[in-house]
């Protein structure tokens, strides 16, 4: 598959299957915490990028060969999704399949867009990010488009709201020392009042971010937020559930490539995202390292692989 990864289990989303609507790291955002690392094309407005007719033709084969659980059809991946011109077409085809609600992780940058508000009002659940509603803040952790504006954005999630009738679960990401002081969270506070999400969901970095130094918040620092911000937070923690292991499994090889080109895993992740038995992934993990396709390396105790670089 060229556009779908997964099914994957998502700390959000449970078994989610993805759909990869942007180029490698393409994006409105160069986030210090993305687990993708720096983004590479720094764009402001959307452009053709995958075509609503190849997705379909993936979507139509995966759901007539495949039979794994999945909670959400998900647009995301590895840039932001909103960037895609066809992005409506997308949506579209998604919701005529009926075969699982449509949710759509977005950094929220573009929800002032006419055309992408329009495209998203038949998704079944909006993920928008927003993780400070100061500017000086935003350029830090966020490093936007210089063409993009703060004030713009924070409108434009407020007029989302006024529009859609499904459901928004806006993730706040934190970062210590950046963006996680009183006066942060009372102004997020504020902000998010005239939002009105359905959901708050509280996270850190946990996967290795795109800059040294990029440190997470604890349990108890997330806590103490999440009191302050209501009964609509949550703390996103790690998904635990178990997979249904596949009794074959094509392409093994191409498929772990496939979502280690996409964001860092631990061999857990791994498994669980497609359905293999834990020793066939632990050699194949081998073989891959000796052909020198895929790095490993400890972060917080967790051995990652990614992708080599240039390999991608």
């Amino acid at each position: 598959m060229k556009y779908l990864f997964g099914p994957v289990p998502s700390r959000r989303l449970g078994h989610s299957l993805g759909i990869d609507l942007i180029p490698f790291k393409t994006c409105t955002y160069d986030c210090i915490y993305c687990e993708l690392g720096r983004t590479t094309h720094l764009k402001d407005k959307p452009a053709a990028y995958m075509s609503a007719k190849e997705i379909k033709a993936e979507l139509d084969t995966f759901f007539a060969n495949h039979h794994p659980p999945v909670d959400f059809i998900t647009l995301g991946g590895s840039g932001e999704p909103t960037l895609n011109a066809n992005l409506a077409q997308i949506v579209e085809i998604v919701k005529n399949l009926n075969k699982a609600p449509l949710a759509v992780l977005t950094n929220g940058s573009l929800l002032w867009r006419e055309e992408i508000v329009n495209a998203l009002l038949k998704a079944d659940v909006v993920l928008p990010s927003l993780d400070t509603v100061f500017i000086k803040t935003w350029k830090k952790i966020n490093r936007p488009h210089p063409l993009l504006k703060l004030e713009t954005i924070i409108n434009g999630l407020k007029g989302f709201r006024r529009k859609y009738k499904g459901q928004i679960w806006l993730e706040i990401l934190f970062v210590r020392g950046v963006n996680d002081t009183e006066v942060e969270i009372e102004a997020l506070h504020r902000v998010l009042e005239e939002i009105s999400p359905e959901k708050i969901q509280l996270n850190t970095v946990v996967r290795p971010p795109a800059e040294r130094g990029v440190e997470p918040l604890t349990k108890k620092d997330l806590e103490e937020i999440k009191e302050k911000l209501g009964p609509k937070a949550e703390i996103v923690v790690d998904f635990k559930r178990p997979i249904e292991e596949r009794a074959e499994l094509l392409n093994l090889r191409e498929e772990i490539i496939a979502l280690l080109s996409r964001r860092p895993c631990v061999l857990e992740d791994i498994v669980h995202a497609l359905g293999a038995h834990i020793n066939t992934v632990i050699k194949m993990m081998d073989g891959l390292q000796k052909e020198n396709l895929v790095d490993a390396y400890l972060h917080n105790g967790k051995r990652y692989y990614l992708i080599r670089k240039g390999e991608r």
